[in-house]
């Protein structure tokens, strides 16, 4: 290793960073190309974002900064205790909603992915970026004014992977070599020096499908190639308005992001993991329905959860419900006749789908 490869590694696991590696700031192709199919296919769904120049942005890193010479790359394990190694609230969830995982009934809960139990990975990752940036250029290097975390046009799993910190899966995760396994977030830095570049990992998902077979709603329909307009995470946190029928089933239990797809992969075996988190549907459904957008916001504080909003996780929380085996708690009625006044029409139309099954 050389020593400014090793500087970098030292000065990332000096904030918690333990995995990060190095790629080329050059133009990736074939990352590009499967950017713009799914957008020209309509796999991306609303995400209207996702067209126009994003591609072409996202997978040259020059498009950002003319004198980027290197990626850093960065990859936080977030389900398990070391997700506190760069979270400073890796349970900011659990309190937030604490009225609620203590009330009652129990059952049927919903699930949470693992990555919103803490603090919005975007804000607090990048506070450990920017950090890592300042100690770069307190050691002579230049690096970029942004840091990268999944909210700008970079393609960080496909510059990860070229960095060499693990292989992109069959269900389009990052699938490293960390006991963590893909249960990583990744961040990134834009470097003005050429710095040695680290190789790529010979790994491979080899003849296994398990996320494919395993995903509930086929939104895996090839090896890396999403859906979203089938994958749950969409409908949980993107998808606008009224869910058709097929969606509201096709949520399950889920009421903000879906984790099956990593659940079913080997390479997770041995990660720490305590699985999603489990929320009682019907406190949740009571606590929700009085607040307004801007008191929901401050009561999930910097949650991912105000990324879906007050009235998306309302709705996705009594569609679970509706979901659910068996009769409905005898306090859901109450909850859903509020429900079906409810000044949003999609919370509305969640009520009223679920009284009419």
């Amino acid at each position: 290793m050389t020593a400014r490869r090793a500087l970098v590694a030292r000065l990332a696991a000096r904030h918690g960073l333990e995995l990060a590696g190095i790629a080329p700031a050059e133009p990736l192709p074939d990352a590009r190309r499967r950017m713009e199919e799914a957008v020209a296919s309509g796999r991306m769904a609303t995400m209207g974002w996702m067209g126009g120049e994003r591609a072409a942005v996202a997978t040259d890193p020059t498009r950002h900064d003319a004198r980027a010479a290197s990626v850093v790359v960065v990859a936080a394990p977030y389900a398990g205790p070391e997700r506190g190694a760069w979270d400073p609230a890796p349970d900011h969830l659990r309190l937030a909603l604490e009225p609620v995982l203590a009330g009652s009934p129990a059952e049927p809960a919903g699930k949470v992915a693992r990555y919103a139990v803490g603090l919005d990975y975007h804000a607090a990752l990048r506070s450990r970026l920017e950090a890592l940036a300042a100690d770069l250029r307190a050691e002579g290097l230049g690096v970029s004014e942004t840091a990268f975390v999944d909210d700008r046009p970079l393609a960080e799993r496909a510059f990860a992977a070229r960095a060499g910190l693990g292989w992109i899966g069959k269900n389009t995760n990052l699938l490293t070599h960390l006991r963590a396994g893909s249960w990583v977030l990744l961040g990134a830095l834009l470097v003005h020096e050429t710095l040695p570049a680290d190789e790529p990992v010979r790994s491979s998902c080899g003849s296994c499908t398990r996320c494919l077979g395993g995903c509930p709603t086929g939104a895996l329909i090839a090896p890396q190639v999403l859906d979203a307009r089938r994958c749950i995470s969409y409908l949980t946190i993107e998808h606008p308005g009224a869910f058709a029928d097929w969606e509201a089933q096709a949520l399950g239990s889920w009421i903000f992001g879906c984790d099956v797809c990593q659940e079913v992969c080997p390479v997770n075996r041995d990660a720490a993991d305590d699985g999603p988190l489990l929320v009682p549907l019907v406190p949740l459904v009571a606590w929700l329905l009085p607040l307004g957008g801007r008191a929901f916001a401050r009561a999930v504080g910097e949650s991912p959860l105000r990324r879906a909003g007050r009235h998306r996780l309302l709705r996705n929380a009594i569609v679970a419900l509706g979901n659910g085996e068996g009769p409905l708690p005898d306090e859901a009625g109450a909850l859903l006749d509020a429900a079906s006044v409810d000044p949003r029409p999609e919370v509305r139309a969640a009520a009223n789908r679920v009284r009419r099954h």
